[in-house]
């Protein structure tokens, strides 16, 4: 649309220019040049008119021209932009593709490290549990042994007692009977 209405002021233009003096006829360079042409009969109406349109369709041209290199630049401006964009994620996709693998690394790190640890811990607890268990069966020997060596030592004082209090008995019995004998003499 902007080049339609440039191509349009162009055409309208062109007449102002020529009756200003603006733009000349290519073999003519100043207003002198163009005013001796026509006093000796130079080109015409149609020739300038003809001359105007051939540079004005020139113009276009380079116009065209100008706009299209302007376009390339700018495409392959837009071109290496992308080229750009594409390879910086590219790197950043490989930069966390790497990141993610070191992460997975590491977090396997830490699982194996926390299965030996725990390992560690179920063996040291059932490597604890085996110890405590010898010493309650040590203890319960131990006790078991004193047990009977107490109930041998009851028994053994028990039978020394028992042992006692028959020779008292029998030292009692006798003491009676001697103690009767020497009463009843005296009574008899």
């Amino acid at each position: 649309m902007a080049e339609g209405k440039e191509h349009g002021s162009r055409r309208r233009a062109a007449p102002n220019r020529l009756a200003n003096h603006r733009t000349f006829p290519r073999h003519c360079r100043t207003v002198k040049d163009v005013e001796a042409q026509s006093a000796r009969g130079g080109p015409t109406r149609e020739k300038d008119e003809l001359y105007l349109a051939q540079t004005e369709i020139r113009d276009l041209k380079q116009t065209v021209a100008a706009l299209r290199t302007k376009l390339e630049e700018v495409q392959a401006g837009r071109d290496d932009a992308v080229q750009a964009a594409v390879a910086a994620a590219r790197d950043e996709i490989r930069q966390l593709h790497h990141a993610i693998q070191a992460l997975r690394d590491e977090l396997q790190r830490l699982q194996a490290a926390k299965e030996e640890e725990v390992q560690a811990a179920v063996a040291a607890g059932a490597d604890e549990a085996r110890q405590l268990h010898e010493t309650i069966v040590l203890m319960r020997t131990e006790l078991e042994n004193e047990a009977a060596m107490h109930a041998d030592a009851l028994e053994r004082h028990r039978q020394v007692a028992n042992d006692e209090l028959r020779q008292l008995r029998e030292t009692i019995a006798v003491l009676r009977t001697e103690l009767e004998q020497h009463h009843g003499r005296q009574f008899s």
